[in-house]
């Protein structure tokens, strides 16, 4: 026989020491499912209070599932106590360790954790990017197609509404023709990296018994680089120059996949030449290879002369073209693409079901409709125009405090490489002074991932980076305001 004992000089009230005795005699199967509960008017008798308070104790008890009330029966255990057996005991000796799978590498430069130092961080936007006002409009006006969108299953490849949308807005930002039924809304870029990896490394391995064959740009974006890594790729990485991948180092054998950052490499800021986009594009037709193009802030260019996407050039379906909406609308929305040829259309489609059958749905149509009623074309404009007046304060303050440095990286995206010919502990030293005076950086030291090994047989200067999208102007000062300093200290 349960007793419930009430403590009254306890601060917390009775309705809800009730409610917490029959919590914990339910969930340690002291009730059982079928077990009546003490009427209201026989609880409040035995426990001397007021029925409200046991009313309102018993209401909790249903609105978690635990008990419910049934005419003329009373209140009754509706939760079932879920069965503990026992652990089989196994002798050490013939027990056996569980297999610990090996961690993958992740991007630091992305996934660092903030602190409370003014951080110049690569592929950062603005954290005030995103088009609130635009977002509480769209989010707070009744719509049954809302309601669907959050209670109803959608296409994995995405809303057909945004991709829509995508094909007019890949036109005239990149010069790209390509259909809505070629694209697939993905979790980010990373998401269609991996999807990728799995298509083709896995596949290659499992079918044709030996490794994928893949090129990278030589450093390489971490997060490619770590995938197919992880994924047993073959890698080869060709180092860039000031005027992107080297093709003329290409390998002519047998590869499977290309992965280039062309419109601003990421992360020496390099933009391929057009010769050696023309050449690349030979190339892939010639070793049976598929381009991925990674164009991860290419929406945001500075200056004339902007060469057209890989993927604009590609007449033979080699290029499979990557964005993101990461840098126009923040990170946090997780919202990337793919174009996809139409032969690897029914391999990445089935492959994103499987993964997580979707993205965001309710972001896609917001972002839709921004895109239809032209608001989105305005707000990447004022962004574009905010970031180049940002840029081109920084540029100039690094040309002043590195005169003989070389900056790479100012026509497109949101941040700079600064190349300089000083010994690595003198950059380290810097580094740590700017450090003291809460301004951060990076050189390629710090995200390092094997793959900038190419680049460093032909290379011997010091990398510095410095991202400014997630600066304010002032801001910018600042860094380079603490950079002089730091510059003047005796080494």
């Amino acid at each position: 026989m349960l007793t419930l004992t009430l403590n009254r000089e306890s601060r917390t009230p009775l309705q809800l020491q009730i409610f917490q005795f029959y919590l914990q005699a339910i969930q340690q199967g002291d009730l059982l499912r079928g077990d009546k509960l003490p009427s209201i008017r026989e609880q409040a008798q035995v426990l001397n209070v007021a029925k409200i308070t046991v009313v309102m104790a018993y209401d909790k008890l249903m609105a978690a599932g635990l008990i419910k009330s049934r005419h003329g029966i009373g209140y009754e255990v509706i939760f079932t106590t879920p069965v503990r057996i026992p652990p089989a005991h196994v002798p050490m000796s013939q027990g056996s360790p569980p297999v610990t799978p090996k961690a993958a590498g992740v991007s630091t430069d992305v996934y660092a954790e903030p602190g409370r130092e003014c951080y110049c961080r690569m592929g950062v936007p603005d954290p005030n990017a995103f088009p609130w006002a635009s977002w509480r409009k769209w989010n707070n006006a009744p719509s049954v197609l809302k309601e669907q969108l959050l209670t109803r299953y959608h296409s994995p490849n995405g809303l057909f509404s945004l991709r829509e949308q995508l094909v007019r807005y890949l036109n005239l930002s990149r010069g790209i023709n390509t259909r809505a039924e070629n694209i697939i809304i993905t979790n980010g870029i990373q998401e269609g990296l991996s999807l990728l990896s799995q298509i083709f490394i896995i596949h290659h391995a499992v079918s044709q018994q030996k490794k994928c064959h893949v090129v990278t740009e030589s450093p390489c974006y971490s997060g490619a680089w770590h995938l197919f890594n992880y994924y047993g790729a073959n890698i080869t990485s060709i180092a860039v120059d000031n005027h992107g991948l080297q093709t003329d180092n290409l390998p002519e054998y047998e590869t499977q996949l290309c992965y280039v950052t062309p419109a601003h490499q990421y992360p020496m800021g390099s933009v391929l030449s057009l010769e050696r986009r023309q050449a690349l594009l030979t190339w892939a037709q010639r070793v049976g290879a598929y381009i991925i193009e990674d164009d991860y802030d290419a929406v945001f260019t500075y200056g004339e002369n902007h060469l057209p996407a890989l993927k604009a050039m590609d007449y033979h379906n080699r290029v499979i073209y990557m964005g993101t909406f990461s840098k126009t609308l923040g990170p946090g929305a997780r919202l990337g693409y793919l174009i996809c040829p139409d032969e690897l259309l029914p391999a990445v489609q089935n492959m994103k079901a499987l993964n997580n059958n979707g993205s965001q749905w309710l972001l896609q149509q917001f972002l839709a409709e921004l895109m239809q009623n032209q608001v989105f074309y305005t707000h990447i404009s004022k962004l574009a125009s905010s970031y180049a007046a940002r840029l081109n304060q920084l540029r100039d303050g690094l040309s002043a405090l590195f005169p003989t440095g070389k900056i790479a990286g100012a026509t497109a995206g949101l941040h700079l490489s600064l190349r300089v010919e000083r010994h690595p502990d003198t950059i380290a030293r810097l580094q740590q002074r700017c450090l003291q005076a809460g301004i951060r950086f990076d050189t390629l030291a710090d995200i390092e991932n094997g793959s900038e090994t190419a680049w460093g047989k032909e290379n011997s200067d010091v990398v510095m980076f410095f991202g400014f999208g997630g600066l304010q102007i002032q801001q910018i000062n600042r860094v380079l305001s603490v950079l002089e300093q730091a510059l003047t200290q005796p080494c």
